[in-house]
């Protein structure tokens, strides 16, 4: 048996490492260890409750607003506060204004340059990833960047600003939204709209929701070239590397519910197969 050591994974909130064990090609236990102690239960000792609301979001600058929710729950919950339902639904239209950000930046920003790494020069589609992907020089970010920025004027409308927004509270949102801020959103989600369809996937947001099983999604990533569209790109990749048979354990998640507004309808609390 051999011990492996990956990391540290400083892409992360907190530098990582992973220890293997492998025997015969498989992996017979793995530990992660996690260097960097943040401590910040122990910063809340002491202080007044309210003091999470600007403590909790500081856990990380890309999902403070997941941060910011759990604490505005938990203090809701020690004081036995109810929530009224618009208050709930702009709590979730806050947080999934910051959860398509946080997929766009790890699509882009964290997981496709990686492709563009020397590592795998030798292989035929590395020239065209490198191209498009590489960090800073690639081409894709004079397109993701700017969207993605405009994109989160959505979230200076619906919380003030961002990160670490300080308008989601026990009962709700501080944040009133007006007509002409509406109307203003309106137009936001449509530009970033545009940018998916003609970016990312090259398609309409509609038939690309509605692909739901693999056969579907390789029969639709033949249709055009591999290059058209960001996501066919990475499809074409993780079908030449074989990503879908690499650390697999299982076809069981969890989920907490995050949404409550849309409570049984989106994203349930469960396992999901």
């Amino acid at each position: 048996m051999s011990r492996l050591v990956v990391g540290p994974f400083n892409r992360v909130e907190g530098d990582l490492e992973v220890k293997l064990d492998v025997a015969g090609g498989w992996v017979r236990s793995a530990e992660v260890v996690s260097p960097l102690y943040r401590g910040f239960e122990q910063i809340l000792h002491g202080k007044l409750p309210q003091d999470a609301l600007v403590y909790a979001p500081r856990i990380c600058g890309i999902c403070s607003v997941s941060q910011s929710i759990a604490a505005a729950r938990a203090l809701a919950e020690a004081q036995g506060l109810g929530v009224a339902a618009n208050g709930r639904l702009a709590i979730d239209l806050i947080h999934a204004t910051e959860n398509v950000a946080d997929h766009l930046t790890h699509f882009y920003l964290f997981f496709m340059p990686d492709f563009a790494r020397e590592a795998y020069a030798g292989e035929s589609w590395h020239q065209a990833a490198a191209s498009r992907f590489r960090a800073l020089s690639g081409t894709v970010a004079e397109e993701v960047l700017p969207a993605r920025a405009q994109w989160m004027h959505m979230m200076g409308i619906l919380a003030g600003h961002w990160p670490h927004t300080l308008g989601i509270r026990p009962g709700g949102s501080t944040r009133a939204v007006t007509a002409n801020e509406q109307a203003r959103m309106a137009g936001i989600v449509g530009a970033f709209r545009r940018f998916l369809e003609r970016t990312l996937f090259a398609d309409t947001l509609e038939r690309v929701a509605n692909l739901s099983t693999a056969d579907e999604l390789a029969s639709w990533r033949e249709e055009k070239p591999a290059l058209q569209g960001d996501f066919r790109h990475f499809l074409a990749i993780s079908e030449a590397l074989g990503l879908d048979r690499l650390g697999r354990a299982g076809s069981l998640f969890m989920s907490y519910g995050a949404y409550h507004a849309a409570a049984g309808h989106l994203f349930r609390r469960g396992l999901w197969k």
